[in-house]
């Protein structure tokens, strides 16, 4: 059993490693044409540094609100109401249910949020966190160390990030 977590821990880094590595953009090589004013500019044009090294995403808040529902082809669904103004968590409802697996349910009540930049950050019990981020057209909602969340507890080790798509609400 302690050989399937620690699996699944290292798992879980490198999983946390390639999403984190997604918010990262390299810029275009310079060019020698002249450049749009820094006021045209969108964000994602000035994010990496003339040499080409890696920059982080510009610090912003997000707002994203919805309910939606989601069923994917292994038969995994779920339900959600998000609601998120300004990177202040006013909502947080969300059911996943894995088919012979078990259920997890994440509801704002049983959290207190911890901060909200770069990424938004909610802590409950026994250290589980739900984080949500904004990368591109899409708000991510990820869950760590909940297995009190779920029942059976090791439903926990099933979940995936919940995708939400900023522009219809549609989740995933």
């Amino acid at each position: 059993m302690t050989a399937l977590r620690a699996s699944t821990a290292r798992i879980a880094a490198g999983l946390a490693v390639a999403v984190l590595a997604g918010c990262s953009v390299v810029a275009p090589r310079p060019s020698t044409a002249p450049s749009a004013p820094a006021a045209e500019q969108q964000p994602s044009e000035v994010l990496a540094a003339p040499s080409g090294r890696l920059k982080p995403m510009p610090l912003r808040t997000f707002t994203v609100a919805t309910e939606c529902r989601f069923r994917d082809e292994t038969g995994n669904s779920g339900k959600a109401t998000v609601d998120v103004l300004n990177s202040k968590v006013r909502a947080l409802s969300v059911e996943l249910t894995m088919p012979k697996r078990g259920t997890c349910r994440y509801d704002l009540a049983n959290f207190h949020q911890t901060q909200a930049l770069p990424s938004v950050e909610l802590e409950g019990p026994r250290d589980c966190r739900v984080r949500l981020w904004e990368q591109g057209e899409q708000i991510t909602v990820a869950f760590a160390s909940c297995h009190s969340m779920c029942s059976p507890s090791s439903a926990h080790d099933y979940v995936w990030p919940l995708l939400i798509d900023k522009n219809t609400g549609k989740c995933d």
